[in-house]
């Protein structure tokens, strides 16, 4: 096998990938450690959640959707270590199981690696191409059949990638739970080049240029929660309930207004946060108490 060196500033494509293959000879997305927070979350959640999607699945109707799906496997960078992607986590489970899988990504080399690391199962769909321009025809097929329970995993490289209105779309569905990155720290930035410019990457990720009033003079913590609280209004707007977007009461978290987890790189500076979204109270009583312990073991102080 090719020896590996991800130390250098080449070591990924142009789809982000390592220029190395993985152990298998397909491709890999090149991440750092912190990676392995933001899975960790997203496994906690699909276990404490397991007994409310259950009475779903039991009846073929859970559905999950990875609209940024990637290659299926990561190496992480100065490791030489592989791990599965989340995607590749949640087709893995074995209790309470989704019945139906939707994997979208913008690289045709990533969807058909990822179809072929999860072999082609009946109940998966694959497809290439822009997740914003692919969601109308997913809501309308899965619109169908209204009695299912519905996870997205949205985990975008950058604000870039996704638009507010692919939210919207998703939003149509009954029973609709998101596990978003927020992408904080490519927002900060580029946060002053998009202050001095109309229409701009930020506007279309918040669905709104409401983030404009009041930024002015504000610290870098300030600046992210009015951020967040302008995406939590977004939420409520496109019918994701108080109840579903409800904080736990905490004092440690500087992005108050939703329930949020911090992931950090190496050197402690946030990289982008995790939102659950969700249209009932149930779930984000669940995803408030997961995020109490840190992948660490570390509790929160409430």
């Amino acid at each position: 096998m090719t020896t590996r060196n991800c130390k250098k500033q080449d070591c990924k494509d142009e789809t982000g990938n390592c220029r190395i293959l993985g152990s298998d000879g397909l491709p890999v997305q090149c991440v750092g450690p912190w990676v392995e927070d933001k899975y960790f979350f997203l496994e906690k959640y699909l276990n404490a959640s397991c007994e409310a999607r259950r009475k779903f699945a039991d009846k073929n109707n859970a559905v999950f959707i990875d609209l940024f799906a990637g290659p299926g496997k990561c190496i992480v960078k100065n490791e030489k270590r592989e791990i599965d992607s989340g995607g590749i986590r949640a087709f893995k489970r074995d209790e309470a199981s989704f019945n139906e899988y939707f994997y979208f990504d913008i690289s045709s080399v990533n969807a058909k690696a990822l179809e072929k690391r999860i072999n082609s199962k009946s109940n998966c769909n694959f497809r290439c191409g822009d997740s914003n321009g692919l969601i109308n025809e997913l809501v309308e097929t899965l619109s169908q059949k209204p009695y299912r329970y519905h996870f997205a995993f949205i985990d975008p490289f950058g604000p870039d990638g996704l638009k507010f209105e692919t939210l919207r779309n998703l939003a149509k569905l009954n029973r609709m739970d998101i596990l978003l990155h927020f992408p904080i720290g490519s927002i900060k930035r580029n946060l002053g080049t998009w202050l001095r410019s109309k229409s701009t990457i930020l506007d279309n990720f918040l669905g709104t240029d409401l983030w404009r009033k009041g930024i002015d003079g504000l610290s870098s913590d300030k600046v992210f929660k009015l951020l967040i609280d302008v995406f939590t209004e977004q939420l409520k707007s496109i019918g994701y309930p108080e109840k579903g977007l409800r904080m736990a009461s905490s004092d440690s978290n500087i992005y108050t207004g939703l329930p949020t987890v911090s992931v950090k790189n190496t050197k402690d500076v946030d990289l982008y946060v995790l939102i659950l979204a969700s249209k009932h109270q149930l779930a984000q009583k669940i995803w408030n108490s997961i995020i109490k312990i840190d992948p660490k073991g570390q509790k929160e102080l409430f």
